[in-house]
């Protein structure tokens, strides 16, 4: 299977840009390195953790899966889809709400009202979404809910 690129700009949670900066990529709920790579057929390995350029921007090659990294204690989650061109879903942010909970408080660091889309058990639904700041979003249910919320950019 070839490899999907992945992109975005990462930046502090004081909004400056992560640059020349080293970060481990890593699947979500784990803690080892992924293999991460400079081209498609992964024939050139990128040494993980990954470097940004000077504009704070993340890029690497890799399998399709859901990864993240931690920034200043902030952790990013990097969506890798296969179904998706290249470069896969940039800007995505994944927010998992295990317990279920009528409102739902989600700390994204966008610096923007991104869109939104919530999945309870597997199926997108309809809440209320308010944008709180441009770094903070609730989403509001009529019952206690747990699931998904997926936030882009």
């Amino acid at each position: 299977m070839p490899l999907i690129k992945y992109g975005q700009y990462l930046t502090y949670p004081d909004g400056n840009p992560a640059a020349d900066a080293s970060f481990p990529v890593m699947l979500l709920g784990g803690n080892v390195l992924v293999p991460t790579f400079t081209d498609k057929a992964g024939t050139t390995p990128l040494t993980n953790p990954v470097l940004t350029d000077g504009d704070g921007l993340l890029t690497f090659y890799a399998a399709p899966g859901v990864y993240f990294t931690d920034i200043s204690g902030t952790f990013f989650h990097y969506v890798v889809d296969a179904a998706e061109t290249d470069p896969a879903w940039p800007g995505t942010f994944i927010h998992t709400q295990a317990s279920a909970s009528t409102v739902w408080t989600v700390a994204h660091h966008f610096g923007v009202e991104p869109s939104v889309t919530v999945l309870v058990s597997g199926a997108a639904v309809e809440a209320e979404v308010s944008h709180t700041s441009d770094e903070t979003l609730t989403i509001t249910f009529g019952a206690s809910t747990a699931g998904v919320a997926y936030l882009r950019r």
